[in-house]
């Protein structure tokens, strides 16, 4: 074994002359341009592949807080909380109307996006009202709170008319 550079000299004199293949740098570029086409259309198949499957999650979380929304008894809700009689018909009135309205599968973006903003309050409501109780001045909160979810409800109800009569 050789030491230093004069070492390192004599070993690479040593080996056989690299005769390079004919059309060899032709070969290595043509190759490259395979390779570099082949990437850009699995970045475009991957990139579709995100989009439906972040399109189909979200279509299946819109359905998931439909199907939760239209099973919930606002009955469940504690009974000490004061809300008025029209109140509460005018909710059971607007669950049934949501109910009724067919589930579309195709929507715009912003529709979902709304939809999904509305359904998210509607639960922070819900949340509340479950807990209005234990709060000090539970009937005048907890009438402020079954009114805003009446709002909540007619504005979903009124959105997913919308994108229902609308076409895209």
């Amino acid at each position: 074994m050789h030491t230093g550079l004069s070492g390192w000299g004599a070993s690479l004199a040593a080996l056989p002359e690299f005769v390079p293949p004919p059309n060899g740098w032709a070969a290595v570029l043509a190759a490259h341009q395979r390779r570099k086409a082949g990437s850009s259309r699995n970045w475009t198949i991957a990139i579709a592949a995100a989009g439906l499957a972040a399109v189909v999650g979200l279509a299946w979380q819109l359905q998931s807080a439909q199907r939760d929304l239209a099973a919930a008894d606002p009955s469940d809700f504690d009974p000490g909380i004061v809300a008025s009689d029209g109140v509460r018909a005018e909710n059971a009135r607007l669950e049934m109307l949501l109910a009724a309205i067919p589930e579309t599968r195709v929507m715009r973006g912003s529709t979902a996006f709304t939809l999904s903003q509305l359904e998210d309050r509607l639960a922070v409501v819900d949340d509340r009202l479950s807990r209005v109780a234990l709060e000090p001045n539970a009937p005048e909160h907890g009438e402020r709170l079954w009114r805003e979810r009446v709002e909540l409800i007619n504005s979903l109800v009124q959105v997913r008319y919308a994108g229902m009569a609308s076409p895209l």
